[in-house]
């Protein structure tokens, strides 16, 4: 394995006697959109902006600790200076960022990701033990199925679909579907081999792990959730860095990095669909009859979820789901 040093070339000496090193950490291969789009420019980025005073390692493919899960307990507690995560994976920390995985909020990864940050006020205690850096959305999540074509609420009944989040996994369960979750890295195996006969992912999965070899049929508009990341760092990290390298990354992180990853998700996942295309996966628009279906099966479980969340975090689920809506 691996890490790959991102440190951009400078006047001699190349690298400074003073600089600083920070460990960034994720689970993805090194050419995932999220460390070619996000990761690994901002590390380009940060190094041009100190003079090379200030760097990032990337530690790809879970150098720094396997299993997606653990990303957050990695930042807090210091085993990484900077991690990419899913609030999904720990939707007990996350439970107020989670509202932004409702079906039918957005139409796209960029619209939740603005939403997010004008709302941030009403999120922001979740990330109190880190220096939140990014904080986006990627476009609403497609089924890929390994058998059976999903056009109706009737095809869905009694297949076994991996979902993304909490909430898609209650949205299964009301549309007669049985949900299995699990991290992205295993679904490959799970549906190759019949474990799983579904999964619900964003369109840029498809490419990320080859969901265009084991898929035969892709529902592309079945009224689905987005899914939210973050990019934190450790908090007595940040506080050790100097107010000119705060600055800096102040400059570079935030709205316009999650902006970015908002982006390269959308442009992953146009590459994704394409792919199952060319690969001849048959791609499934369902109509307006179908949708209405969905979302009339799916609608109890949802006003279920916003009571529950409402209950466990203390703050009025509703409002913060009318804020990010705009409403």
């Amino acid at each position: 394995m691996f890490a790959v040093a991102v440190i951009v070339a400078s006047a001699i000496p190349l690298t400074p006697a003073s600089a600083e090193e920070l460990k960034a950490a994720h689970f993805m291969p090194p050419m995932h959109p999220m460390d070619r789009g996000v990761m690994t420019p901002l590390a380009e980025e940060l190094a041009e902006a100190t003079g090379g005073d200030l760097t990032i390692r990337i530690y790809p493919s879970g150098e720094l600790g396997k299993g997606p899960v653990q990303q957050y307990k990695r930042v807090v507690t210091g085993v990484a200076d900077i991690a990419f995560g899913i609030p999904a994976y720990t939707p007990t920390q996350f439970g107020k960022t989670v509202l932004v995985h409702m079906p039918g909020l957005f139409a796209s990864g960029e619209e939740a990701t603005n939403a997010l940050w004008d709302n941030l006020a009403a999120i922001e205690d979740e990330y109190a033990e880190t220096k939140l850096l990014g904080l986006w959305a990627n476009n609403p999540s497609v089924l890929i199925t390994r058998e059976k074509p999903v056009r109706t609420l009737a095809d869905i009944e009694g297949l076994k679909v991996r979902t993304p989040n909490p909430v898609m996994a209650e949205v299964v369960k009301a549309w007669g579907g049985i949900p299995v979750s699990m991290p992205t890295p295993d679904i490959y195996n799970a549906m190759n081999t019949g474990v799983i006969d579904a999964v619900m992912i964003g369109p840029s999965g498809i490419r990320s792990y080859k969901l265009n070899e084991i898929g035969k049929h892709a529902t592309i508009n079945i009224p689905s959730a987005v899914d939210s990341f973050y990019l934190l760092m450790n908090r007595n990290s940040w506080d050790k860095l100097s107010d000119e390298h705060k600055a800096k990354l102040d400059e570079l992180a935030g709205r316009g990095l999650s902006l970015r990853g908002a982006k390269a998700f959308y442009d992953a996942g146009q590459a994704g669909i394409q792919l199952a295309r060319d690969s001849g996966v048959e791609i499934i628009e369902i109509n307006a009859a179908a949708d209405a279906e969905f979302r009339t099966a799916m609608a109890d479980a949802l006003e279920a979820l916003v009571d529950k969340t409402s209950k466990e975090t203390g703050a009025d689920a509703r409002a913060i789901i009318s804020g990010f809506s705009g409403q």
